[in-house]
């Protein structure tokens, strides 16, 4: 959902009186209704006016209007965070990349914290709000390049200040976080955030194995390493070096228990993977497959 359809939705509904789901249902139907009659009547705002050129500057076909766009997106509007995001993302210096982000999350915070958006009710929920959804997602490109950039202790701060302002979670700071246990050898605070969330995917396995292989307690290490192989059978071919990707997989997206999720864990904590060395022969040698 963009910005000028959660802002047409809004304003629909602080005209509407809602005492249940089934008038919540009802009223959103009768939205939809009107939307797809042309019938909303709206008019757009300076931060829809950003999105708007934020979404040329994502179609540009070059770098330098691309960047031109952004920028003047941000100009258009302070509150569209999300071309900070972009201009960050699309900058190939990561000196400079690292430098556009982290101002822009220090300016993002004060914004929001002037909003009222830091006030106790929203602790928790960001991103089930749709104002405060690109701070966290900042926070989490964040954490992901201090990870890749070796710098742990920090990477784990920022993790923390992800699930202390979103437990749901749903950019996956979890993951990040135990793996980064993992790398310090963390057997407390990662078995707390497992426990936690009760997951048993191959994000949340991997470094339970890892840990364990590092604090050289087989019984555990082996525990571990068949759950990842009873979850995903592809997991031991990868290190074998026979696992092939499905053609059908679209790239950026992957499935559970598949060949995609395997090498997408491989890519994305590589910063985990390059600490293990000599972890092959021992994934390979233990397990039951």
């Amino acid at each position: 959902m963009d910005n000028k359809m959660n802002n047409m939705i809004k304003e629909f509904f602080e005209n509407t009186d809602i005492e249940s789901e089934e008038e919540l249902n009802e009223a959103f139907g009768k939205f939809i209704e009107q939307y797809n009659a042309g019938e909303i009547e709206y008019e757009n705002t300076p931060l829809d006016e950003a999105y708007e050129l934020l979404e040329e500057a994502e179609n540009a076909k070059t770098m330098k209007e691309a960047k031109r766009l952004a920028k003047k997106a941000f100009e258009t509007s302070d509150a569209c965070f999300d071309a900070k995001l972009f201009l960050a993302d699309i900058e190939e210096n990561s000196l400079k990349s690292n430098k556009i982000l982290d101002e822009g999350l220090e300016f993002e915070k004060k914004r929001l914290e002037k909003e009222g958006y830091f006030d106790k009710e929203n602790i928790g929920r960001f991103y089930g709000i749709f104002e405060t959804r690109p701070y966290i997602r900042g926070l989490y490109t964040k954490a992901s390049n201090l990870c890749n950039d070796g710098k742990y202790k920090r990477a784990i701060e920022v993790c923390k200040e992800i699930l202390k302002l979103n437990e749901n979670d749903n950019t996956g700071s979890r993951y990040l976080l135990m793996a980064l246990y993992a790398i310090i050898e963390d057997e407390k605070f990662m078995l707390d955030l497992y426990k936690k969330y009760k997951e048993n995917n191959l994000e949340m396995l991997f470094p339970m194995f890892v840990l364990y292989y590092k604090k050289e307690d087989d019984v555990k290490a082996r525990k571990y390493l068949d759950m990842i192989n009873k979850g995903n059978k592809h997991f031991i071919k990868f290190f074998k070096g026979n696992m092939k990707l499905e053609e059908d997989i679209m790239p950026g997206y992957y499935s559970r228990g598949n060949a995609s999720e395997v090498f997408m864990y491989m890519r994305e904590y590589f910063f985990l993977i390059c600490t293990l060395c000599n972890i092959n022969d021992y994934i390979i040698e233990n397990s039951k497959q």
